[in-house]
């Protein structure tokens, strides 16, 4: 395995000290995937073969994991970002035909090799912030071929980039057109036909649902939670993002991973999830300002997740 040395580094040990546990004028030499030594400037290790990478004072962290993204999809929504401005609630946006419908379309519509050209610059923008590590949902093909499709995508990007990827199965994201006023209907077409099939590809890694007013309700959550754990898959939750229906006491109680969102989650519940074990993935709107003294990241060392 090739031995990497990385010298003149700013390392975040996260080792519950201050400030990250940063390290600076440090090195660590890295051993295949492991991590084999740190240290100070003064006391690196001498070691014949290793690469040599001089980090010029750069930040170095341990390689970062984004648990839930939708990075696979077609289109796009930038026409909606004017609707919110004037006004218009998500709700709203849903129910005239956009949101997650309009992107369905375009989902629907699109190759493989299109949705794997329109994935890859996102997935890069990632890795260059230094995730090393992420989840892709699928959820915009509501259908057992698209949404096997949309899976398929996440595993070329996973070939392609050399990184882990999650594949999240997100068939009960919303309601399809063709099954409109027939939901149940819908959700055993999930349970009896879509999950299973994708499942029995090799395609997921974990079941998601969304519990919400416009999409799906707490019990039909239960009934998909309850066909993936018949298949030995681990849940995740879309939850309390635009009321609190209480799908996310419900996901924690059958053992789930994470509920994400969380928006609108009674005070009370919190316990409840610490309870269970169950992450909370908060999902908030926040405006990103760059600082252009920000060091620059290098995410050479793998991720221990």
């Amino acid at each position: 395995m090739p031995r990497t040395l990385f010298i003149n580094a700013n390392l975040a040990c996260l080792d519950g000290t201050s400030g990250y546990g940063l390290r600076t004028q440090a090195a660590l030499l890295v051993d295949g995937d492991r991590i084999d030594w740190i240290g100070s400037m003064q006391d690196y290790p001498a070691v014949d073969g290793a690469e040599v990478f001089d980090c010029a004072g750069r930040l170095v962290t341990p390689g970062l994991i984004d648990c839930h993204t939708h990075l696979v999809y077609g289109g796009d929504r930038a026409d909606e970002f004017e609707l919110r401005l004037e006004g218009a609630s998500y709700a709203e946006i849903a129910e005239s035909g956009g949101g997650i419908m309009s992107t369905v379309n375009a989902t629907r519509a699109a190759s493989a090799d299109e949705l794997f050209a329109q994935a890859l610059p996102r997935a890069l923008q990632l890795l260059g912030e230094g995730v090393t590590t992420l989840e892709i949902k699928s959820g915009y093909g509501l259908d057992s071929a698209n949404e096997i499709k949309m899976l398929r995508v996440a595993v070329m990007l996973q070939q392609e980039l050399g990184v882990r990827v999650q594949k999240t199965f997100l068939g009960a994201h919303a309601l399809p057109p063709e099954f409109a006023g027939r939901s149940d209907a819908y959700i055993d077409l999930v349970c009896n036909e879509m999950l299973p099939g994708a499942h029995a590809e090799g395609l997921v890694d974990a079941v998601d649902v969304f519990i919400e007013s416009i999409a799906f309700s707490v019990e039909q959550g239960e009934r998909v939670f309850a066909c993936a754990q018949e298949l030995g898959l681990p849940i995740k939750a879309h939850v309390e993002q635009l009321s609190d229906l209480g799908g996310a006491a419900m996901a924690a109680q059958r053992g789930a991973m994470s509920v994400d969102h969380l928006e609108y989650l009674d005070a009370g519940a919190v316990g409840l999830l610490a309870r269970h074990g169950c992450v909370a993935v908060l999902l908030l709107s926040l405006i990103h300002i760059s600082e252009p003294t920000r060091p620059e990241l290098v995410s050479r060392i793998p991720s221990s997740a």
